[in-house]
């Protein structure tokens, strides 16, 4: 199965711009973990995709697995999570 995810844009306030890599790296590697684990059962296009906001802890590593599952779970809930 071949998974592309393109991600445009994710606008993250509260992070220190000295952590952004950290999280960018996190996000990107829990979330091909998590795709890789459980992918999504039907082949869809999320235009814009809203995740609930999460709170971000003082780990920025943390907050990227945080950030990676609220994408998944908007990636293959039933209702698409995008709009």
């Amino acid at each position: 199965m071949r998974i592309e995810l393109r991600i445009g844009r994710i606008v993250l306030e509260g992070v220190a711009p000295a952590d952004a890599p950290a999280v960018r790296a996190a996000l990107t590697s829990r979330l091909t973990d998590l795709l890789t684990q459980a992918p999504p059962t039907t082949p869809h296009h999320t235009h814009r995709l809203t995740p609930p906001t999460v709170p971000a802890p003082a780990d920025p590593t943390a907050f990227g697995h945080a950030l990676a599952a609220t994408v998944h779970a908007g990636l293959t809930c039933p209702t698409g999570g995008g709009r």
